[in-house]
């Protein structure tokens, strides 16, 4: 039996897996609204009154040894548990790959908290619970920018001083395990022709990004030095001409946290909006407000424009992938996204868009369009069995 630990800033999931990893774990639970009055235990994920339950969880140490207690009381023997992978958003220079956790990764994770200031500490407050409910076997550290270690010197490089680079500061790249997963589910299902074609996957979740892959080896991505930078998201602001925080700083009065929350928090879909950052109650009311309406626009614009970005930067693309929560589940956004795209022979079909379909491109399309789910938790039970096994 092995554990994958997810947490967010706001929320935590924990999944099972015994036996063979499949896509689906074979328990799962999570909690989200973290810090709030109103968190929420949900079993298996599943939103519903017969199985969410209100539980008291102020920050994630709480939550965290709630959920353990939860497995524990759902008849899961914990003590069976042979590992743990934790999704960790920020690995830095140092690490390509997954790693056994000790005292010396966790001392260097700490270094790396004002690189994910809204991640990383929230990551370490869960991994110091598990590390004291399981402190006998091996927990492994899965990186989110990992994927990315290695990208090209022009995609990773940012146009400061060496001296600044040479502190750490270039792009980073994250939401790896999701296209990692992603790429590797492609290459399954479709071969790995495929695969090791012009691929452009688009991570479409309240965190959002595109990220670009050639031959099987990424060439670029939205995401930068944080979190923050790229496309417009749910609350981030995307990318943002740099004098702005310089302006907000002295002209509007604000210190360096007011301009971390309007960066990571308060902007996006939201800012943008001025009501909410969730795409489903946006597109229902984008008739008749306005705002909503932008924000939408705006969402969809920079997707559209990295997209052509990215097939100039390969020299076409051969294959456009949707996932996460928005585009895996909104047909509207995929087909706003692609409106437009026939130049760069990306064409779906209205009617295999509507069904959800795993192909959605039309049979004339140069460019195949695919819909695939990302299990970010699989690809985390995966690295953590492999690592584990070589280990022990």
């Amino acid at each position: 039996m092995y554990l994958a630990v997810n947490a967010g800033s706001s929320s935590l999931k924990v999944s099972v897996f015994t036996g063979e990893v499949t896509d689906a774990p074979s328990v799962s639970v999570a909690i989200e609204g973290i810090g709030t009055y109103e968190a929420n235990l949900i079993p298996n994920g599943e939103y519903g009154q017969s199985s969410t339950q209100l539980v008291a969880a102020t920050d994630h140490t709480m939550a965290a040894t709630t959920i353990i207690k939860w497995l524990r009381a759902e008849g899961i023997n914990t003590a069976n548990v042979k590992g743990i992978g934790h999704r960790v958003v920020h690995g830095g220079e140092q690490y390509n790959g997954p790693v056994i956790i000790d005292d010396t990764v966790s001392d260097y994770l700490q270094l790396l908290v004002p690189l994910a200031p809204n991640h990383t500490p929230v990551i370490l407050a869960c991994l110091q619970v598990f590390r004291q409910y399981f402190n006998t076997i091996p927990h492994v550290a899965c990186f989110d920018t990992a994927f990315f270690h290695d990208l090209p010197a022009v995609a990773q490089t940012i146009a400061v001083p060496a001296e600044i680079r040479d502190s750490g500061v270039r792009r980073y790249g994250f939401h790896g395990l999701s296209y990692e997963y992603i790429l590797g589910d492609f290459a399954e299902q479709e071969g790995e022709a495929a695969a090791n074609g012009r691929v452009i996957m688009a991570h479409l979740g309240s965190g959002a990004s595109l990220a670009a892959v050639k031959n099987g080896q990424p060439v670029d991505m939205t995401m930068g030095f944080t979190p923050a930078s790229g496309i417009v998201m749910s609350t981030r602001t995307g990318d943002i001409d740099p004098g702005l925080i310089d302006y907000l700083l002295r002209e509007k009065n604000m210190d360096p946290g007011d301009v971390s929350r309007l960066v990571y928090k308060q902007s996006g879909l939201l800012g943008v909006s001025g009501k909410t950052a969730d795409m489903h109650a946006l597109l229902q009311s984008r008739q008749d407000d306005k705002a909503a309406d932008l924000a939408i626009n705006l969402f969809c614009y920079t997707i559209k424009k990295t997209i052509g970005a990215y097939a100039a930067a390969m020299g076409g693309v051969d294959s456009l992938i949707f996932s996460a929560g928005i585009g895996e589940r909104s047909v509207v956004i995929r087909k706003q996204v692609t409106d437009g795209l026939e130049f760069l022979g990306i064409i779906i079909d209205d009617e295999r868009n509507e069904r959800g379909d795993r192909l959605i491109s039309a049979e004339h399309s140069r460019a195949g369009v695919h819909v695939i789910p990302t299990h970010e938790d699989t690809i985390i039970a995966i690295k953590t069995i492999r690592l584990c096994k070589e280990v022990l």
